[in-house]
């Protein structure tokens, strides 16, 4: 939303443009000044008022809310948005709306004391030179993204001085279903102030009602809150304060008639392909399908867990045995310098054998070392079970000091006896093994959690419980046809449990439309589900990339934690961390390399060469379980509503120390290496401050690349080069002054 100025008066009256972007399912609404000094003025009745001695202040947006309500394919949404013009004088504006031939304005009102004329439609070859003028007037890329659509203007004035314009308007557009998923994108970038400023309040509430089953509900780079209300219905509401936003939000939604929905997305970079795929159940069969489990819980109660941890582990421990169903099988083996099983091997859940766990655990008392390896070996013991998911839970605050020891033998046996079970480890404080932990897990399906020593280890575990209690698509196997998938994050096709919804990311070979089955138990039945993945990708996926990247990253990290130094997994997680600007203890002294002083360049080379040796040696405390903890939320986040955003967030506490000392040595501090580096799109740049440009991330940090096309930001030539490259558009919010690589060229853009 938008209003711009159609002349300026004595006052230098402002400009605000109202641009609600309809195409595809998008809005939009923003403010923005043009430059100064206005254009000669010529005074007019009935008297002239003296023109303003500074610059006029960028108008502020102190409220942006969007409810879009989405029925059946078609969407109606609600613009509400609050402006403040902090001038001392009046402004007078163009009401600006870009319009698709498919979408209609239900209702627009303005209120600000005055009145507005009447509005005219603009058709869309018009528009575009109005979007241009005002791109070259506003130095402003965001609007690029809006031109070719029309548009419907009014004038409107005035916008009071020091006072408030509401500008209030409701549209109405179907929206497209491209095979099962529906986009839809509400662009927040378009609401970007002028200049450095941020949007006081910025809300976005989405109401969803399908014809079919509701499935998946995606909002990358967004962590929305999602509310479910029956198999056809949710809500989702995402809310932030003092923003300054930098990309769309876009909502991805399935919606399928069969109990379980598989969507495929793909994003093609030249000969480089990736994909995210969701599966996800429909409510009906999450709330059917009950298939009996077996589980095993392995607690540590030696004397380490003793008072606090203690009591929180038998709580949790009756909170798991009271949450069992009538079908399922468990066991309870506690360790300590010695063994203690509940049973020889895992029991029916009757009301009988649930009181003898309860008898248990009130029994449990942490005294002793800490043998993990027999604990294991007598949960590992009996045969799994064939008819069902069986599961073995380890919970444990400390390293193994009774027994066998040594890590690599204890994952050496565990592996030899796990067969089909799924591996669960909680690593409790900071005095845990992460080594052994990750990989006990590592190729079960199962995954590893760390408590830290602040953390409530009861909410902790009866959370992780809950999460893996009702298994409703177990044993998942993928034929991707005639398509080449490889680099899988995560790497097994975890289980499927109620309440939960797969993403899976990867590279791809391959081109055009290919069949594809996902395979997997149902209550015992093997059921198959068929879909079709378009290799050909979409470049509104350009997000897939660096989700896939960051949980690449994640793994590998795991895996130099599991395995010992490797350097050709080094050097991957090196050029995935230059190339999308995430930053790890691994990747810390690539992301700031060109801006090192050369008097400091040996010295920081050494710093960082000595945190990836440290990261590699040290397998438990603080440090340790901080970057176990920072490697698998890069892995999570691909699971997460709203996957995406924390590429270049630090590790946190004792964690970021290997990071930090890597910056002490090159004396760059802390908060500016959050400033050499911005993200466009599927683009990073990094900035050189030897030249104050921005650098693709695929030119190789110290190299001057040779130049073939370079061009005037906001000159014809630029906004010939930008229709050709729309993405070029969006690579301009990261500055005027940049190089980039389009295609196989090289071009620089200079102010």
């Amino acid at each position: 939303m938008r209003i711009h100025s159609v002349r300026w008066h004595a006052l230098g009256r402002a400009v605000l443009l109202l641009a609600v972007l309809l195409s595809s399912g998008a809005w939009a609404c923003r403010i923005i000044l043009p430059p100064w000094p206005p254009p000669p003025w010529y005074p007019r009745p009935p008297m002239p008022i003296p023109r303003p001695p500074q610059p006029p202040s960028p108008m502020e947006v102190r409220e942006h809310r969007a409810r879009l309500e989405i029925r059946h394919q078609v969407a109606e949404v609600t613009v509400d948005a609050v402006f403040y013009n902090p001038n001392s004088f009046e402004t007078e504006g163009l009401y600006v709306f870009p319009i698709d031939p498919a979408a209609a304005v239900s209702s627009f009102s303005v209120s600000a004391g005055g009145r507005t004329l009447e509005a005219e439609i603009v058709e869309a070859d018009r528009a575009r030179r109005l979007y241009e003028d005002i791109v070259r007037q506003a130095r402003d890329p965001a609007l690029l993204e809006y031109a070719g659509q029309g548009l419907l203007r009014a004038r409107v004035f005035p916008i009071p001085s020091r006072g408030e314009v509401r500008i209030q308007l409701t549209t109405t557009q179907a929206l497209q279903r491209d095979g099962g998923l529906t986009r839809v994108s509400y662009p927040l970038l378009s609401a970007r102030p002028d200049g450095q400023q941020r949007l006081g309040l910025a809300r976005v509430e989405m109401q969803i009602e399908t014809e079919k089953t509701l499935k998946s509900l995606f909002t990358p780079g967004f962590d929305t809150r999602i509310e479910r209300d029956g198999p056809r219905r949710a809500r989702l509401v995402w809310e932030a304060r003092d923003y300054r936003p930098d990309r769309d939000l876009e909502l991805f939604y399935s919606e399928d008639a069969g109990p379980v929905g598989v969507e495929f997305m793909a994003f093609r970079d030249g000969d480089e392909g990736y994909f995210l795929m969701t599966v996800a159940p429909d409510s009906e069969l999450q709330a059917e399908a009950m298939p009996a489990k077996e589980v095993t819980f392995v607690i540590d109660t030696s004397g380490s867990m003793m008072g606090e941890k203690m009591r929180q582990a038998r709580e949790a421990l009756r909170f798991c045995v009271e949450a069992l169903q009538p079908e399922d099988r468990f066991n309870i083996v506690a360790f300590a310098t010695d063994v203690t099983p509940l049973a020889e091997t895992p029991q029916p859940a009757t009301p009988e054998q649930r009181r003898q766990a309860r008898d248990f655990i009130d029994g449990l008392k942490a005294r002793g070392g800490t043998a993990i390896d027999s604990a294991l070996q007598t949960a590992l013991r009996a045969p799994a079970a064939s008819d069902r998911p069986a599961m073995v839970v380890l919970i444990t605050d400390g390293l193994p000091t009774v027994g066998e020891t040594d890590p690599g033998v204890i994952l050496s046996r565990a592996r030899q006896q796990s067969g089909p079970r799924r591996l669960f480890a909680f690593g409790v404080g900071n005095d845990v093994n992460t080594r052994l932990l990750d990989g006990l897990c590592q190729g079960t399906r199962g995954r590893s959690s760390y408590v830290r020593p602040e953390q409530d280890l009861e909410v902790a575990l009866s959370s992780f419980y809950e999460s893996i209690a009702h298994p409703v698509l177990t044993g998942l196997t993928l034929d991707s046809g005639g398509a080449r998938l490889s680099e899988l994050n995560p790497p097994e096709l975890p289980d499927l449990f109620r309440g939960g919804e797969l993403r899976i990311t990867g590279t791809f070979r391959g081109s055009g439309t290919v069949p594809m089955t996902l395979s997997g138990e149902i209550e015992g039945r093997r059921e198959t589900f068929r879909f079709t993945a378009n290799l050909d990708g979409d470049r509104r996926h350009a997000f897939i990339p660096r989700l896939w990247a960051m949980a690449r990253v994640g793994y590998l990290q795991d895996q130099l934690r599991i395995h010992g130094r490797n350097q050709e997994l080094l050097d991957e997680i090196g050029r995935l961390g230059r190339r999308f600007g995430i930053l790890t203890e691994h990747t810390s002294f690539l992301i700031v390399e060109d801006n090192i002083d050369r008097a400091r360049l040996g010295e920081a080379r050494r710093a960082f060469g000595q945190a990836v040796q440290r990261s590699a040696e040290r397998q438990s405390g603080a440090e340790a379980v901080g970057l176990a903890v920072h490697a698998k939320a890069l892995q999570d986040r691909a699971q997460a509503p709203g996957a995406g955003g924390m590429d270049m967030a630090l590790p946190e506490g004792a964690a970021a120390a290997p990071v930090l000392e890597v910056y002490e040595a090159a004396g760059i501090r802390r908060e500016e290496v959050a400033e050499m580096v911005r993200t466009a799109g599927e683009k990073t740049f990094y900035l050189r401050r030897a030249d104050q440009t921005w650098y693709d991330s695929r030119i190789p940090a110290g190299t001057q690349p040779s130049i073939d096309v370079e061009v005037t930001a906001w000159s014809d030539a630029f906004f010939e080069l930008a229709r050709r490259h729309p993405e070029l558009a969006r690579c301009l919010l990261v500055g005027e002054r940049l190089v980039v690589c389009l295609g196989d060229r090289v071009v620089r853009i200079m102010p």
